[in-house]
């Protein structure tokens, strides 16, 4: 018997421009919000960690999962974080697969729109100025898959666009993959994607349409299945053809409020700050370039230049939600600032080099600016909140009532405290309340013997309306209920207080 010669592949060939490593070394440092605290004032984000553990631990029996729901994952293309976090569970557990996720988004997107300004033919150290942008509302409302949908939507159009000049079949196979996972992360960032591909497409070259459009058609027609077949595409598609009763504000009203759907996350005025410098420097980098041309830019950057447009039409046209459909309009005004920025000309030389500077300056106040209030955050309000989890022996039912869930940290409209209670679902399993299982979007429902009070899932804004929950929607079903704040007053023979500290108390039935 031979041993078979394996040839090993000559690592030494591998090379990485100098300015790539640069590059990449500053998106990971972008990426410090993600992983600077272990809880961060970002409202949605213990939901989704929570989701992750569902469906990665679903038939551990140390959680409970699988005797109080049942998996959903075919009804919904709001899987895609949720499958890349159980798989990345399985190497470095559930808490860092999110961890990783988060940064992914921070600095996938930095690099993600480098990609597609190279694509462009435009200089790339414009993607410096993402950065202020990245810690936004959207993010610090915790919509994490649509913000992982960002660097999957920049990256597809520089896919694109490299497609539309050198057909390849690796090419046409990457983009056609990057179109699915994109569809599965968020329908809202593959409608943008979707509008920049169209505007891009070779529509004066008819004998390429065929080819060129071909790499789409897995996703297009997992999109016309789910659409049609779907629940929630039934419901996605009624928020764009039936918005006759949807809330929608006025121009004047919808004009003054878009900062706060921008960068205005903190209740001091530091964000504020860095985004006007920001918005000095964009312009005085077009003001420096004034008489020169630009070298290098593709006729498709012409065309590209619409897609920030449209998304400032759509902030104005489209309703602000549908059904459990939340922040719709709301969402565009921050895609069409990170869309924009390849529309910034960088003047060559010594400007250009300033600029660069003050783009990467700008990009690291304002993440030194984001963990200086995390940490605050965590230091001063988060409280004992490991100990009430403690005080919770796991695979429970476990009701949470957020009282007192704003922050002096944050901006007052933001509210970082409202699915805590979802962290004890990541750390010992069982039932949280509020949960968005049985919705149509969600990739697990309660068994129909597990179901909660009511007999049905949790109505639509329960959570945000602790005061209003009686205590028949409590007891007996839940074990235990966790408080932040005062204001849960059980009749007396249902829940006693078990654990206190501070402004965190774990009630036991009595």
């Amino acid at each position: 018997m031979y041993l078979r010669r394996v040839r090993l592949p000559d690592l030494g060939r591998i090379r990485l421009r100098p300015s790539t490593i640069f590059y990449v070394v500053a998106a990971i440092l972008a990426s410090a919000p993600a992983w600077i605290v272990k809880y961060p004032p970002i409202s949605d984000l213990p939901f989704h960690v929570a989701t992750i553990r569902v469906i990665h631990d679903f038939h551990d029996p140390r959680f409970g999962f699988d005797q109080n729901f049942v998996l959903t994952l075919g009804r919904t293309q709001y899987v895609f974080y949720y499958i890349v976090g159980s798989l990345l569970a399985y190497v470095i557990g559930v808490v860092n697969a999110n961890v990783v996720l988060v940064s992914t988004y921070f600095a996938g997107t930095v690099l993600a729109l480098r990609s597609l300004l190279r694509a462009l033919g435009k200089d790339e150290r414009l993607c410096f100025f993402v950065v202020p942008l990245l810690v936004n509302m959207m993010f610090m409302y915790g919509l994490l898959p649509f913000l992982l949908g960002i660097p999957i939507m920049f990256y597809g159009l520089a896919t694109a666009v490299r497609y539309f000049e050198q057909p390849t079949l690796k090419r046409g196979a990457l983009l056609s993959f990057v179109c699915l996972a994109l569809f599965y992360s968020h329908i809202f960032t593959f409608g943008i994607f979707g509008l920049g591909f169209a505007l891009m497409f070779p529509w004066t070259r008819p004998r390429e349409w065929i080819r060129a459009g071909a790499p789409t058609l897995p996703a297009l027609a997992v999109l016309a299945w789910w659409s049609r077949f779907t629940e929630a595409g039934r419901l996605v598609t009624g928020a764009v053809t039936q918005t006759a009763n949807d809330p929608r504000q006025p121009l004047d009203v919808a004009l003054g409020d878009v900062h706060n759907w921008l960068t205005n996350t903190f209740r001091d005025t530091s964000d504020e700050a860095i985004f006007i410098a920001t918005g000095l420097l964009a312009l005085l980098a077009i003001g420096l370039s004034q008489g020169e041309r630009e070298v290098g830019v593709k006729k498709v950057a012409r065309v590209y230049a619409l897609l920030p447009l449209v998304c400032v039409v759509l902030y104005f046209t489209t309703t602000q939600g549908h059904g459990y459909i939340w922040l719709i309009s709301q969402r565009f005004p921050i895609l069409a600032l990170m869309t924009a920025v390849p529309l910034i000309c960088m003047p060559s030389g010594l400007r250009g080099a300033l600029v660069g500077a003050g783009a990467l300056a700008l990009g690291t106040a304002s993440t030194v600016n984001t963990c200086e209030h995390f940490i605050k955050f965590q230091l001063d309000e988060v409280g004992n909140f490991d100990g009430a989890l403690d005080a919770i022996p796991p695979d429970q039912h476990v009701c949470a009532l957020m009282y007192d869930k704003g922050s002096a940290i944050t901006n007052p409209t933001l509210v970082p405290f409202i699915h805590f209670g979802s962290y004890y679902q990541v750390h010992k399993g069982g039932v949280v309340m509020f949960t968005f299982a049985g919705y149509a979007h969600w990739p697990f429902k309660f068994r129909p013997d597990r179901l909660p009070p009511e007999g049905e899932s949790a109505r639509q804004r329960w959570e945000w309306t602790p005061e209003q929950v009686p205590i028949s929607e409590i007891y007996p079903y839940y074990d235990y209920v966790l408080t932040r704040g005062t204001g849960f007053r059980p009749p007396p023979g249902t829940y006693v207080v078990k654990w206190h500290d501070g402004k965190w108390t774990v009630w036991g039935k009595s």
